[in-house]
């Protein structure tokens, strides 16, 4: 099947907590009473030289700071621009949006106190997000819309990619019961007014926000999970509708990789990105770590126009350092997306080919198989899996440690 280039990468990094609720004393401003790590920062350099990792853009979905001082966000600003340095992006092509943690509840308090009007206290939530001098308020001078302004939302055009970024933490106060992410249906009705404008593009299309648009899995946490962005749905289906290539948001610390198919029939990929540098309480995250992902953006594909990558994702632990993530934890270290069949055909498909092949060899290794047939490692890992468990009577099969490695280790062995 024929298929369009793209090749882009985008590095994400999310939740960075950059305060009091880091992990690494470089990413801490006074309080570094949870900070395990000298430098974080140094460690991450070395990673990035050590994997030969490069980025043409990189994206934070919001907690940058803590507590929203100006403080965490003048070291932030230093040490994303760092980062963004170390993994070879310009400046401007940083790109981010604010979460929950990047809320100045205390200003809110004084204003409301003094009965400021909505718009004036919307605005002061993000007083020292804006501060003069910084990469947010630097890089939004070349943006459209404004974090603090209905419906909150921010777009950056580049000559390959447009990026649209949702503030889902506007909403958000101090006395809040329970704390959530939210856009209201009035919102959604301007954002669908605006991405309409945008539509035409044939540019690479990203959308970012902070709040998980859909209830995980979690079983870490035994009570339940109210946070998630209320109306999320509502959203969903306008960035299928308007043909979106990728979602990207954080808030949970536990990554993610899922694809969402909303009524339009759009598929959606999306990945909850974990935290780079927050201190993580065993008691909730047991074994997970911090994470970094690179979302390696291929081609498109010629019939479907689904763009189409994988996405390379890192865990570091305090000990070891970084390392590839692992498939018993919550992400595998690859996951392809870009195309989407009903499990029946995806099954029919590789029990033809592969069929063929068992018939004269003992294995097929699933890494030197997509490397023949291409096409088929764009299915996500857990559509694969069932199909592969699927036809293994049929193939006569057996699938060696399916469940616990990554499917670019897998073999096949012929029984």
């Amino acid at each position: 099947m024929e298929s369009s280039g793209i090749k882009i990468n985008v590095a994400i990094i999310s939740d960075l907590h950059i305060g009091g609720g880091a992990k690494s004393k470089d990413f801490s401003v006074d309080n570094v009473s949870g900070a395990v790590i000298d430098n974080y920062l140094d460690q991450f350099k070395e990673f990035v030289v050590k994997e030969n990792i490069k980025a043409d853009y990189l994206v934070v979905p919001g907690d940058i700071s803590n507590s929203a001082d100006k403080e965490e966000f003048v070291l932030a600003s230093s040490l994303i621009k760092q980062i963004a340095v170390s993994l070879g992006v310009e400046e401007k092509k940083i790109l981010f949006c604010p979460g929950n943690h990047d809320v100045d509840w205390k200003t809110i308090t004084a204003l409301r106190a003094l009965h400021h009007s909505e718009s004036d206290v919307i605005r002061s939530k993000y007083l020292n997000f804006h501060s003069g001098g910084l990469v947010f308020s630097d890089n939004l001078t070349s943006a459209d819309g404004r974090f603090d302004e209905s419906p909150y939302l921010v777009s950056w055009e580049f000559e390959d990619v447009l990026v649209c970024s949702l503030n889902t933490a506007v909403f958000d106060e101090s006395d809040k019961k329970p704390h959530h992410g939210e856009v209201k249906p009035a919102q959604l009705m301007q954002i669908d007014k605006i991405l309409s404008d945008k539509s035409a593009t044939k540019k690479l299309k990203i959308f970012i926000f902070h709040h998980h648009p859909k209830q995980y899995l979690d079983s870490t946490f035994p009570l339940a999970d109210f946070s998630a962005m209320t109306n999320a749905e509502g959203l969903l289906d306008i960035l299928s509708k308007y043909g979106f290539d990728f979602v990207v948001h954080g808030h949970k610390h536990i990554p993610r990789f899922t694809m969402q198919i909303q009524t339009v029939g759009h598929p959606l990929w999306i990945l909850c990105a974990g935290s780079f540098s927050a201190s993580l309480d065993n008691r909730y995250f047991e074994a997970v770590g911090n994470n970094f992902h690179l979302i390696e953006f291929h081609d498109r594909c010629s019939k479907t126009q689904y763009a189409r990558g994988v996405v390379k994702s890192w865990t570091h632990y305090s000990g070891p350092g970084w390392m590839q993530s692992q498939a018993k934890g919550s992400v595998d270290s690859q996951h392809y997306f870009g195309a989407f069949l009903p499990l029946p055909q995806l099954q029919a498909e590789l029990q033809l080919r592969l069929g063929s092949i068992l018939e004269e060899k003992k294995f097929v290794e699933w890494k030197s198989f997509v490397s023949v047939n291409p096409e088929l490692k764009y299915y996500t890992n857990e559509s694969l899996r069932a199909s592969l468990k699927a036809i293994q009577g049929e193939l006569n099969a057996t699938l060696h440690e399916i469940d616990n490695i990554n499917l670019d280790q897998l073999v096949i062995l012929k029984r």
